[in-house]
């Protein structure tokens, strides 16, 4: 499927916030995974998966960022990083 060049600047776009977001989560998580207070085993083990899950998200939207990066190179127009 072949994208416009302002469809992939408007995908790349939604990736930085999605990433941005996923960023703040994978974050907030591990600090109360870090912090000094007991969770119940179960409630840990959700955390902590929870955590792998956004990790792997985290991942996938950085894969489609760069393809998306690299879609938007092969136009060749300066300034779509703006």
């Amino acid at each position: 499927m072949m994208h416009s060049f302002d469809e992939l600047r408007i995908r790349r776009l939604e990736l930085l916030k999605e990433l941005d977001e996923l960023e703040a989560s994978v974050a907030e998580l591990t600090a109360i995974l870090r912090a000094p207070v007991e969770l119940e085993i179960g409630e840990h083990a959700d955390q902590r998966d929870r955590l792998a899950w956004l990790r792997r998200q985290h991942a996938s939207v950085l894969v489609v960022l760069s393809e998306t990066e690299r879609a938007l190179l092969g136009f060749g127009v300066e300034g779509w990083d703006d």
